[in-house]
């Protein structure tokens, strides 16, 4: 193709934030021929994975207009790869798909790229029938898996692919691209700065998250009472109402976020209970500590337990309904034992 005049390593500047020694790494790696043919990309969701694969592609393609519609996610020569047809795992039939057209001399690009999100949820048969393409690929073919942690891998294709990681970022760095690029954020910074310091702790270092939250701000705030009430039926052992209770279930990513509100919520009355009066992240000071005196600490750490128990099954894509059946039973049991 060769009509590129972009300086290698641009594309990575402009779309990635921060992440410095890993650009610095890749932009070398492509620019003296180097860069690797299979790698695993890891972070946590949200934290640019994604972004950093198709960067990577677009700085491999050897065309401008190339590099332009893989950033778009339009180029026919970079496939994007995940679970399909509602189904949990990426099975051994993406594989055959792949062999398929990995053969096949590229459209737009210098390149054909594969890249294969949410790669933890490959089966133990895909990955075991991926391997030989990673470690013998067909020439300007490169494959990049996606995972939050790449220990969830087979020990054989992680032998066969560099880990590249993403930075998990503070939450001044956050704070500081916040407010230079979200005007939501700045606003929230300046009228409700309390509020906007919890979104900074929940993000859990990634901007995309935190971007997320403030973006979902009323449905946020909706989740949150919920959390509220849940606890309040939890420490008053009201079984009749917890059996009733409105989960929120809506997709996976709703009952997530629910989730990991909840263990927030529990990590703060743990703290209240533990050293008195404190900051919280989750929300009203006042009534998280009122929620904690009900209960005693066992009950706490026991409970948080729990919900990072739901958090983990949820993420190996274990069936929403259920989660939220086993949700009722395992925090009744936290809480009334």
């Amino acid at each position: 193709m060769a009509d590129t005049c972009r300086e290698i390593g641009s594309i990575l500047s402009s779309v990635i934030y921060k992440n410095d020694i890993l650009k610095r790494i890749v932009s070398d790696d492509i620019a003296n021929g180097r860069f690797v043919h299979s790698s695993i990309i890891e972070g946590p969701p949200k934290s640019g994975k994604l972004t950093l694969a198709r960067a990577i592609a677009a700085e491999l393609s050897g065309s401008d207009s190339a590099a332009d519609k893989i950033l778009r996610g339009i180029c026919a020569d970079v496939y994007e790869i995940e679970p399909k047809n509602g189904r949990k795992t990426i099975g051994i039939e993406a594989v055959r798909e792949i062999r398929a057209t990995a053969f096949i001399v590229p459209n737009d690009s210098d390149i054909k790229a594969y890249i294969i999100r949410y790669a933890d949820t490959m089966t133990v048969q895909a990955q075991n029938a991926i391997l030989k393409l990673l470690e013998e690929p067909p020439k300007n073919v490169y494959f990049m898996l996606l995972v939050e942690n790449a220990a969830s891998l087979l020990a054989t294709v992680r032998s066969r692919a560099p880990i590249l990681r993403m930075q998990v970022f503070s939450a001044e760095e956050i704070r500081e691209y916040l407010l230079e690029k979200s005007d939501r954020a700045l606003e929230m910074s300046r009228k409700i700065p309390d509020e906007f310091s919890r979104i900074l702790a929940r993000s859990g270092g990634s901007i995309g998250e935190a971007l997320r939250i403030i973006g979902e701000g009323d449905m946020t705030q909706a989740l949150g009472k919920q959390v509220v009430e849940l606890l309040g039926v939890l420490t008053d052992k009201d079984r009749a109402a917890l059996a009733v209770f409105p989960f929120p279930a809506k997709n996976r990513e709703e009952l997530s976020d629910f989730l990991s509100m909840l263990r927030t919520a529990l990590r703060d009355m743990t703290a209240s209970r533990s050293i008195g009066k404190c900051e919280m992240l989750f929300g009203d000071d006042e009534k998280m500590a009122e929620l904690s005196r009900k209960v005693g600490m066992s009950t706490l750490l026991r409970a948080e337990l729990t919900v990072t128990e739901l958090l983990n099954k949820l993420d190996r894509n274990l069936a929403i309904a259920n989660i939220k059946a086993e949700m009722v039973i395992s925090l009744w049991k936290a809480f009334s034992q």
